[in-house]
């Protein structure tokens, strides 16, 4: 048996000033779940998003970031500094990560998403920005090649 791919899957901050329920109106009725992280970063989302693509089938992903992000004011030097410090032991393995530093993040994080074998080539990947000051919500996309 296919399960339906009408589900929604929302990639966000977990930035606690940002709450996806209330900005994109969604409500128990609607089949909606978050997945929420520093950033609201694909290359984190990954393994999250391809498992609830197996046993929830979603159609639609949808990767939200907002303005004024802790992440647009520390870099991944600066975040791989701070965890060197706290784990010297692991180095080689943090100076090795990404901890995604935001800048086009949203395009980047769709065009991950798209080139990822493990999200499915028909799921619908929307891109938005969410201004915290003004409420704005913006649509975000896909930078197009100039070929």
């Amino acid at each position: 048996m296919r399960a339906s791919r009408a589900g929604v899957v929302v990639l966000s901050c977990s930035d606690p000033r940002l709450n996806p329920y209330q900005i994109l109106g969604i409500d128990e009725t609607l089949k909606a779940t978050m997945v929420r992280n520093a950033g609201g970063r694909a290359f984190d989302a990954i393994r999250t998003l391809s498992v609830l693509q197996t046993i929830g089938a979603p159609g639609t992903i949808v990767v939200m970031h907002h303005t004024d992000c802790g992440m647009t004011h520390f870099h991944d030097a600066d975040i791989k500094k701070a965890l060197v410090e706290i784990a010297p032991q692991e180095k080689t393995s943090i100076e090795a990560s990404k901890f995604g530093e935001i800048k086009n993040s949203i395009r980047e994080d769709i065009e991950l998403l798209k080139a990822s074998p493990l999200i499915k080539d028909d799921t619908q990947i929307i891109g938005l920005a969410y201004d915290t000051a003004t409420g704005a919500l913006t649509e975000v996309e896909e930078a197009k090649s100039a070929l």
